[in-house]
C-alpha cells in the first residue's frame, strides 16, 4: 500500500507495512501529542486504495458492493481494537443499513450502530470519539446511534426507518452477548408487528413510487430510488425478511411465496442494478444515483456492451436498464401482494364474487375468472395455460373494474406463458376484439397496457411494440423510453375521446369523438414509434409494418392503409408548420398535396398533439398549437374547396388584417394611416397579425419624431419575449441582431425579416429563456433591449461573446451537420435548412455565413429537438427575387456546413 502524506510531528506510523499497523502507529503518535488528523489520514488513503483496486479488480456490482464492505468492515475492526481500551465487553460495533447488508458502493453512506451496557455510559463518549473523529477525517459520510439495547428496541417500536435499517444489523466486533440481547429482543419485536411493518413498508414504498413514478421510464433514471430500482428490490427483501427472519434464498418457505424463476429473476436485475450503480458513482466520485446521459456511455463500456448495427452501445444499456427496471416492476407487484396476503388476509372491502359486469366479454362463454381474496384471478390457472385467450379476458376485465386488483398468482401465470402467444393466436379475430375493447373502453386503457407490458404480453401480442420496450432515443429531445412514450400518448389520445381536454384541444377532439372508428385513432398512436422496431427505419418499412398489424388487429384494408401512412409520418405536420412560411398559398397546396387526403389530415393532426404534448418538456407551447392549428386549418381548405378558395382566405386575411390595423391606429388622422400602411405589401399583411403591426406602427413613427433611426420595443408575450427592431436595412443586419440575442444568454424561438417598400427593416423576434420557462425577469428584457438597439444602429465592432450556460449539456452529443437546399417549397424564395448541434450563438453564426454570401434572408424558421437545430432560412437575391444561382446555392451549402460541423461531430 502507497504510503499516506507526511504529517507533522511524529512520523514512525509511515514505515508500518500493513494498514493495522499504519492505524495503530498513528493512534499512537496522535495519543503522545506527536501528530494531529494523522488516523485520518492512514483512512483516508485506505478508502481510495479500496475503492480503487476494487474497481479495478471487479466488474460485478453485487462483488463490488460486497468486497466494499469487507474491506470497511476490516477498518472499523481495527479502529475499534486500538479505541475500546478495556470496554470491550460492554460494547458491540454494529453495522445497520445498506452496510448491514454488506451493499456498499463506491461512495455509499458508512452507518453504525453501537450498543453498550448502562455502565458504559460513562467511558462511552471517549471511546466513540476515538473511532469516529478518524472516520470523520478521512472524508466518508458516517451515520451512527448509540443505544443500550434496551434503548434500541425502544426506538424501533417507535420509528420505523430505524426498525428497517435494524432490521439488517449485523455484528461487526466487541462484545457479542450485547449485539445477542439486542439482536433476541428485536425479533421478538419483529414476530409480533408483521402486519404493521408489512402494512407500513407498502405505503412507503406507494408514496415513493408515486413521487419517483416517471423515473422508470424517463432517460436519465434514478438507479437507487425509482421505480423498478434499488430500493424496490430492498423493498422485497424487508418485507420477506421481516416476515419469516430469513433472507430470500432456496428454502421452502421461499419456495411458496416466490417461485425459482421469479428469485432468479430478482438475482439477475440485483446484480445489473448495483453493476450500474457501483460504476456510477467511481466514475462521478460521489454518491450521485442519476444515469445522466454523459455517463451513459462509460458505463456501457466497462460493462462490455458493443455498438450494433441499429444500436449503439450506450442505447443498448439503457434498453437492459429498463428491461430490468419492467421486471423488478412486475416482481415486486407480485411478490408484495403475494405477502400481503399471505400475513395479512384481511381484504374487506374487496368483493368476494366475480361482478356481473366482468361476466360478459367480447369472446364467447363465461370468462375464466374468479375474484380470490378480493384480487382477480384465474378461475382455473390450467385452463388458462391452455388457452391463450384467458390471458386478454384477464385484461379486459380489469380495464373494466381496475379498483380490483390482480391477483399475484393470475400475473404470474400470464408472464409464464407469454410464449404461448404465437402466431396463430395473433391472428385470432376475438382476441383482436378484445385487446379492442382494452383500448376504447377501459377506464384507464395505459394502465392496463402498462401492466400488459410489464408481463411480456403486449410486446409479444404485438412484436413491433415489443422491440421499443425499454428503447430509449439517445438525446435531450424525449423524455421517456420509447415504449411509455406511446403508453402515455394512449393516455392523452382516451382524454381527448372523451372530451376531458376538449378546451386546451378543440380540433382534436372533434375529430376523434365523430371519427366512424375510433380505434383507428388509438392503433395509429400506439404504433407512431414502429419504425424504431425496423432494422432499416425507412417511411416505406414503417408503413408496411403498421398496415400488417392493424390489419391483423380488425382494421378494414382503406383503414389500415390509412393507418400505415400517418403513423409512418406523423411528424410531417409539425415539421411542416415549424420550418415553412403558412402566408404562402405555394407551401399550404404542396403539402395538402404530399398528404392526400382529409382523412389523412385528421389522423396526422391527433398523432401530432398526442405525440408533442408527451415527448418532451418544451415540445409543446402556445406558439405550437397554433402553427399547427393555421396548417390544419388552410390545408382542410384546400382539401374542401380547393387552392382558389385558399388564395382567397390568404388574400381576405391581408384585406382584413389591414382594416383591423387601422381600425386599431387610433389618434392618426387618416393621412397618416394611409401612408403608414401603405409601406407594407399585402405578402407583410398575411404574416403580421394587426396588433404587432399597430406596435411597429407606433414604434416607427416615434422613432421618426426623434429623428432616431432605429428604434427596438420588447413586449412580454406567452410567456416569452416579443421584440420589434425598426431601423434602416443593411447587409448582414440580421445576423448582427441575432447576435445580439445571443449575447444575452436567451434563445431564437422565430424570426420574421421584412422591409418596407421605401427601404425600413422590420425584423420580429420571439425570444425565449434558454430552458424554455417563462420569462418573468424583466431585467432580461431590459438587457435584451439594449443589446438589440446596439446592434440596429450600427454594425458591431466586436462579435458578441458566446458562452455555454451552466447545465448546458447539449455538448454531449453528437449531431451530424446537413445542409439541405429547397427550391420549391416557395415560390418567392429559396429555403435552406441547415442541421446539426445546438449551440450558442448558432443562428448568428449561420446568418453572418448567409450574410457574406450576399444572400437576403426575408424569414427564419428555427426547430429545436433537444441538442438538434433545424434552422430553414427563406433566401432571396438583392434583387428581391427568388436565389437560383447554382454557384451561389453551392457557397451556401459549404458555408453553413462549415459552421455546423464547427460544433457537430460527424
Amino acid at each position: 500500500m502507497t504510503k499516506p502524506p507526511t504529517p507533522s510531528g511524529d512520523t514512525s506510523f509511515l514505515f508500518s507495512e500493513t494498514l493495522d499497523e499504519q492505524i495503530a502507529a498513528a493512534m499512537t503518535a496522535e495519543r503522545a501529542g506527536q501528530a494531529h488528523g494523522a488516523t485520518g489520514k492512514v483512512l483516508k488513503h485506505a478508502f481510495v486504495e479500496l475503492r480503487r483496486q476494487t474497481m479495478r479488480d471487479v466488474v460485478r456490482g453485487d462483488r463490488i458492493a460486497s468486497r466494499l464492505s469487507r474491506g470497511v468492515d476490516n477498518i472499523i475492526r481495527t479502529l475499534f481494537l486500538q479505541s475500546k481500551e478495556g470496554i470491550g465487553k460492554e460494547i458491540a460495533v454494529c453495522a445497520v443499513g445498506g452496510y448491514g447488508r454488506s451493499e456498499l458502493a463506491p461512495y455509499s453512506d458508512i452507518d453504525l450502530l453501537f450498543l453498550h451496557r448502562p455502565q458504559a455510559e460513562q467511558t462511552l463518549r471517549d471511546t466513540l470519539n476515538r473511532l469516529l473523529y478518524p472516520l470523520w477525517d478521512s472524508g466518508v459520510k458516517l451515520g451512527y446511534a448509540a443505544h443500550t439495547p434496551a434503548s434500541a428496541l425502544d426506538f424501533a417500536k417507535s420509528d420505523m426507518v430505524a426498525r428497517t435499517a435494524y432490521l439488517d444489523a449485523r455484528f461487526l466486533c466487541g462484545a457479542k452477548d450485547v449485539y445477542d440481547e439486542f439482536h433476541e429482543s428485536f425479533d421478538k419485536l419483529r414476530r409480533r408487528t408483521v402486519p404493521e411493518f408489512v402494512a407500513a413498508k407498502l405505503e412507503e414504498q406507494s408514496e415513493r413510487q408515486a413521487k419517483f413514478f416517471e423515473t422508470r421510464y424517463l432517460v436519465e433514471p434514478d438507479v437507487k430510488e425509482g421505480k423498478g430500482g434499488l430500493r424496490d428490490l430492498q423493498t422485497i427483501r424487508w418485507i420477506y425478511r421481516y416476515a419469516y427472519g430469513d433472507i430470500l434464498n432456496d428454502n421452502a418457505t421461499a419456495e411458496k411465496i416466490v417461485g425459482k424463476a421469479e428469485r432468479q429473476a430478482i438475482i439477475k436485475a440485483k446484480r445489473f442494478l448495483w453493476s450500474v450503480r457501483a460504476h456510477l458513482h467511481e466514475l462521478r466520485g460521489r454518491a450521485d444515483e442519476k444515469l445522466t446521459f454523459d455517463v451513459q456511455p462509460e458505463i456501457a463500456r466497462r460493462l462490455g456492451y458493443a455498438d450494433r448495427s441499429n444500436m449503439t452501445a450506450a442505447e443498448r444499456l439503457m434498453r437492459h436498464y429498463f428491461v430490468n427496471a419492467v421486471e423488478v416492476g412486475r416482481l415486486t407487484r407480485i411478490l408484495c401482494t403475494r405477502l400481503e396476503e399471505e400475513r395479512t388476509m384481511r381484504l374487506p372491502r374487496l368483493p368476494k364474487l366475480l361482478p356481473k359486469a366482468l361476466q360478459t366479454d367480447e369472446a364467447p362463454g363465461r370468462p375464466n375468472l374468479r375474484i380470490k381474496n378480493g384480487r382477480l384471478d384465474f378461475e382455473s390457472p390450467a385452463k388458462a395455460r391452455r388457452q391463450p385467450r384467458d390471458l386478454f379476458r384477464l385484461f379486459r376485465a380489469f380495464g373494466k373494474q381496475p379498483r380490483i386488483d390482480f391477483h399475484p398468482d393470475a400475473l404470474a401465470l400470464v408472464a409464464s406463458e407469454v410464449p404461448s402467444v404465437t402466431l396463430e393466436v395473433r391472428r385470432d379475430p376475438t382476441i383482436a376484439k378484445l385487446f379492442a375493447g382494452i383500448l376504447t373502453e377501459s377506464e384507464d386503457p395505459a394502465r392496463v397496457l402498462r401492466i400488459m407490458t410489464e408481463t411480456g404480453l403486449l410486446g409479444k401480442y404485438i412484436p413491433a411494440f415489443g422491440s421499443i420496450v425499454g428503447r430509449i432515443d439517445y438525446g435531450l429531445y424525449r423524455r421517456f423510453t420509447l415504449d411509455e412514450h406511446v403508453l402515455r400518448c394512449v393516455g392523452l389520445l382516451t382524454q381527448i375521446h372523451r372530451g376531458e381536454v376538449e378546451e386546451d384541444h378543440p380540433i382534436a377532439t372533434h375529430i376523434v369523438r365523430n371519427a366512424d372508428n375510433p380505434l383507428l385513432y388509438y392503433y395509429g398512436v400506439l404504433l407512431h414509434e414502429a419504425r424504431w422496431s425496423l432494422k432499416e427505419p425507412s417511411v416505406d418499412a414503417c408503413e408496411k409494418l403498421v398496415i400488417r398489424v392493424t390489419r391483423r388487429l380488425g382494421l378494414s384494408p382503406d383503414e389500415a392503409a390509412l393507418a400505415g401512412w400517418a403513423a409512418a409520418r406523423h411528424l410531417m405536420l409539425v415539421r411542416t408548420a415549424e420550418r415553412r412560411n403558412l402566408t404562402e398559398a405555394h407551401a399550404i397546396s404542396a403539402f395538402a398535396q404530399s398528404v392526400g387526403s382529409r382523412a389523412r389530415l385528421d389522423l396526422m393532426l391527433v398523432l401530432s398533439v398526442c405525440h408533442l404534448r408527451v415527448v418532451g418538456l418544451q415540445s409543446w407551447d402556445e406558439m405550437t398549437r397554433r402553427r399547427l392549428s393555421e396548417l390544419y386549418d388552410a390545408t382542410a381548405l384546400w382539401f374542401e374547396h380547393g387552392e382558389a378558395a385558399l388564395e382567397k382566405k390568404l388574400a381576405d386575411r391581408a384585406i382584413l388584417v389591414r382594416r383591423e390595423a387601422e381600425a386599431r391606429l387610433t389618434g392618426w388622422s387618416a393621412a397618416e394611416k394611409d401612408a403608414f400602411l401603405n409601406r407594407l405589401d399585402d405578402s407583410m399583411m398575411r404574416s403580421l397579425d394587426p396588433d404587432i403591426i399597430v406596435r411597429f406602427a407606433t414604434l416607427a413613427r416615434a422613432a421618426e419624431k426623434d429623428a432616431a433611426n432605429s428604434a427596438v420595443v420588447v413586449t412580454p408575450r406567452d410567456g416569452d419575449l416579443e421584440a420589434i427592431a425598426y431601423t434602416d436595412d443593411r447587409a448582414g443586419l440580421l445576423a448582427d441582431l441575432a447576435g445580439a440575442v445571443a449575447s444575452t444568454g436567451m434563445s431564437l424561438r422565430t424570426v420574421q425579416a421584412l422591409t418596407t417598400s421605401d427601404g425600413k427593416a422590420i425584423d420580429i423576434f420571439i425570444i425565449q429563456s434558454p430552458d424554455g420557462i417563462p420569462v418573468e425577469d424583466m431585467e432580461q428584457a431590459r438587457r435584451l433591449h439594449e443589446a438589440l438597439l446596439t446592434a440596429a444602429s450600427a454594425h458591431p465592432e466586436k462579435p458578441p461573446e458566446l458562452r455555454r450556460r451552466i447545465g448546458d449539456r447539449r455538448a454531449i452529443f453528437s449531431v451530424p451537420p446537413s445542409v439541405r437546399i429547397e427550391a420549391e417549397a416557395s415560390e418567392e424564395a429559396t429555403v435552406v435548412e441547415a442541421e446539426g448541434l445546438d449551440r450558442p450563438g448558432l443562428l448568428f453564426e449561420l446568418t453572418q455565413a448567409l450574410a457574406r454570401e450576399g444572400a437576403t434572408i426575408t424569414s427564419a424558421h428555427i426547430s429545436t429537438y433537444g441538442e438538434r437545430a433545424v434552422d430553414a432560412f427563406y433566401l432571396q437575391n438583392r434583387e428581391g427575387g427568388k436565389l437560383n444561382d447554382r454557384s451561389a446555392l453551392a457557397r451556401i451549402k459549404k458555408s453553413l456546413g462549415a459552421v455546423l460541423a464547427a460544433g457537430s461531430e460527424a
